[in-house]
């Protein structure tokens, strides 16, 4: 499709790198907000926001590059070594960068006496709003394509970063749609169950099950290259597990 967004002389600028921007900022504004609604301490935000959003993007390409490990490492060799850096080549996993987020959470808030709980339910309806508009950048790119399909609402995406030539199923406007979904479905739930805001890590719950719901569906519609364990992506496995324990500490 669109990799290549706009340039400026030798500069270029990635589609994917500027809608990730975009939904950087939006989740930053939502998250701010948020804080200011329930009175929490910005302190903890202005301390720890630029580190969050480095290890995000640290745990997803660590993780991509260790589930992918034969293509990066396809010799053992200085410049095989240096490609896990090229970060401007795409390259990230989700809940690889979910989780070391969280884990940074868990470590700075017990570290400050804090509620861990409490700011997962700050951080998760934005970055929920925030998806979908990283999720636009992903299909603008060709990032997180498909399986072949015959279907109408086929796309051959025709750019280097995808393998098939063939009509693919957009798994980035399906996941994106639902998001959007989502979103509704989340802003009612609270609305009608004013005891959601009530419990610490009711909404980080809830928001975090749909989540992992959708990444689920969208796993079985994908059709980049990925580790496959008996012959089902590990993603997959990974959000069915994730999405179930949500549900499970939603439901208790």
């Amino acid at each position: 499709m669109y990799p290549t967004l706009f340039k400026i002389g030798p500069f270029v600028f990635g589609t994917i790198w500027i809608f990730v921007g975009i939904s950087v900022y939006v989740f930053l504004k939502l998250l701010v907000k948020a804080i200011q609604k329930n009175r929490g301490d910005f302190k903890f935000l202005y301390q720890n926001s630029t580190a969050l959003i480095i290890g995000f993007f640290i745990g997803a390409r660590f993780t991509h590059v260790a589930t992918n490990f034969s293509y990066y490492f396809y010799d053992f060799s200085l410049h095989s070594f240096l490609s896990t850096f090229t970060i401007w080549y795409k390259g990230f996993s989700f809940w690889g960068g979910l989780i070391t987020v969280l884990f940074m959470i868990y470590m700075k808030t017990r570290t400050r006496k804090e509620s861990f709980k409490k700011w997962m339910d700050y951080m998760t309806e934005p970055f929920l709003y925030a998806l979908p508009i990283a999720y636009l950048g992903k299909f603008l790119d060709g990032m997180g394509y498909g399986t072949k399909t015959d279907l109408p609402i086929g796309i051959a995406f025709k750019n280097m970063n995808v393998s098939i030539i063939d009509p693919v199923h957009p798994t980035q406007i399906y996941s994106m749609t639902l998001l959007i979904i989502a979103i509704l479905i989340f802003r009612h739930v609270q609305k009608s169950k004013p005891k959601l805001r009530q419990i610490k890590g009711a909404r980080s719950s809830f928001a975090i099950g749909l989540i992992s719901t959708i990444l689920l569906i969208e796993h079985l519609f994908r059709g980049d290259p990925t580790v496959e364990i008996f012959n089902v992506r590990a993603g997959v496995y990974i959000s069915l597990v994730i999405a179930i324990a949500s549900w499970i500490y939603l439901i208790k």
